[in-house]
């Protein structure tokens, strides 16, 4: 038996030069009119740009997407339904600041409640909500500090349900622009949830009261769908928004804005920067032919190799011009193989960067010589 002998090679994908390009970076200003902000591509996590990404604030109504994410999580489990009926308690009637005026003994489903919540942020909607899963506020409390936890958000921390500046300065809900971009990565795999957040306007009870958003960049930026906004003192004006083109969904916190016109005035901006400078990229395809491996004592000569699996990266056209293929596989295999067994890898580099490792395998099955074709094969 021949021993095994491997070739390695470099190959680039549309040219290779020495240094790596990047797209032309964010550029929030010397002073930015915001304390903390991210942009995330929602599906792989990439940070495409960060200002403090760090840094505790508070949240203000955009920690009400937790308490979004608490729930959806629960009703996908079976434990709750958007059709259960919620009655009104008196604390839930005495809540103010953004609120739908609920009544004590007013009945609504678990679903109403939850568009009071997204679409106006309704903060006695939110009470209503935690009693009814919670047991009580403070035990949603400890569902949401959980929730984060499992999450690995270490920097987020709840002490009531709405975010309101209801608690001691040293007693306060935190969060950071990081842990948000999460949350809200998390909170979207929900459509019902998009489905919301992306109405201006909605009748409630009825139709005798109506849901206006607070969300003033509805129909006013392509593809933005969410997600929620926030002001109080503390927090300063807030936004978690998300949008979707060409397939690409993207993710902005705005943190501690200085007004609510520059809070949508710099989402706008990130989000377009984002949209103009990077698009999701499929670097390696599931069955990619990848050439032939000649076999040892095969049936057949050799055999032809593909890729097994798809990789989509996020990159910037620059960037996808510098990737760098790197394929490790055998010159010479011993026979039999197997259809899609392993026979070596791909990797896709971007500068010192690993975007992609991916299985080489076979393409077909091959059986093995027996003693009477491998006497032929030398006549």
């Amino acid at each position: 038996m021949s021993a095994r002998r491997y070739l390695t090679c470099t190959s680039v994908l549309l040219c290779l030069i020495s240094s790596i390009l990047y797209a032309a970076p964010f550029d929030p200003g010397a002073d930015p009119p915001y304390a903390a902000a991210i942009l995330v591509e929602a599906e792989s996590g990439t940070v495409l740009f960060s200002h403090n990404p760090h840094l505790q604030r508070s949240p203000a109504s955009t920690q009400k997407i937790l308490l979004e994410l608490v729930v959806m999580d629960m009703v996908s489990q079976g434990k709750y339904a958007l059709d259960d009926s919620v009655q009104i308690s008196a604390r839930s009637s005495r809540i103010g600041g953004s609120q739908v005026f609920l009544k004590q003994g007013e009945i609504f489903t678990l679903g109403e409640l939850m568009e009071a919540v997204v679409i106006p942020s309704a903060n006695d909607a939110c009470v209503a909500i935690s009693e009814h899963i919670g047991g009580s506020v403070e035990g949603f409390v400890t569902m949401m500090n959980a929730h984060a936890r499992e999450l690995g958000l270490a920097n987020t921390r709840c002490v009531n349900v709405h975010g309101l500046d209801d608690t001691p300065l040293d007693d306060r809900n935190l969060t950071t622009a990081y842990d948000l971009s999460q949350i809200a990565r998390s909170l979207i795999s929900y459509p019902q949830v998009l489905a919301w957040s992306s109405i201006r306007y909605k009748p409630f009870r009825d139709g005798k009261f109506m849901l206006y958003t607070t969300n003033k960049l509805l129909g006013k930026f392509r593809g933005l769908d969410g997600l929620k906004t926030g002001y109080t003192r503390r927090a300063r004006s807030c936004l978690v928004a998300t949008a979707e083109r060409d397939g690409m969904r993207l993710v902005s916190v705005i943190l501690g804005a200085k007004r609510e016109k520059i809070r949508d005035q710099e989402t706008r901006r990130l989000l377009s920067w984002g949209f103009n400078n990077f698009s999701r990229v499929p670097v390696v395809r599931a069955g990619e032919m990848m050439g032939k491996v000649v076999l040892d004592w095969g049936l057949e000569p050799e055999v032809k190799v593909l890729l097994q699996d798809t990789v989509v990266a996020v990159l910037s056209p620059d960037q996808e011009k510098q990737l760098v293929r790197h394929l490790d596989l055998p010159i010479e295999y011993p026979a039999p193989i197997e259809a899609g067994e392993g026979l070596g890898k791909l990797t896709v580099s971007l500068g010192d960067s690993l975007l992609a490792e991916v299985d080489i395998v076979a393409a077909k099955s091959v059986g093995r010589m027996g003693l009477w074709d491998k006497l032929m094969s030398y006549f």
